[in-house]
């Protein structure tokens, strides 16, 4: 995947952090052509570490979309950290293990529009 195919995918799944209405359908449209193993890991291993603070806040900053150059520098800043240190790589899979709990219903209203979509293309 290049990188430009990488920041294009972060910036879909970061959609779903906003605050305001997401638009899952239109998120799955723009996740089409990516290999589903590779948009979950995407999703709670690198977009939703930098954008679930977003929804946590009591006035959340972000509230149509987040900025791709800050969304691919934080996570990519993110990496940087996570390979400098045992300590942050073993912090990181705790939180997304966490995220993983917390975002899996975000999650599964990606995954039925991507299969909806796949089964309307199919036919």
């Amino acid at each position: 995947m290049t990188r430009d195919e990488r920041i294009r995918l972060w910036t879909a799944l970061s959609d779903a952090f906003v605050d305001n209405e997401v638009d899952y359908r239109a998120i799955a449209r723009q996740l089409a052509g990516f290999e589903r193993a590779a948009v979950k890991a995407a999703f709670f291993e690198e977009v939703a570490p930098v954008c679930y603070s977003n929804l946590q806040a009591p006035i959340p900053p972000i509230w149509t979309a987040f900025d791709g150059t800050w969304l691919a520098e934080a996570i990519d800043g993110n990496e940087q950290v996570r390979q400098a240190s045992t300590f942050h790589r073993m912090r990181h899979r705790i939180f997304v293990a966490y995220l993983r709990y917390r975002l899996r219903e975000e999650w599964h209203r990606i995954e039925r529009e991507l299969e909806e979509q796949g089964s309307t293309g199919a036919g």
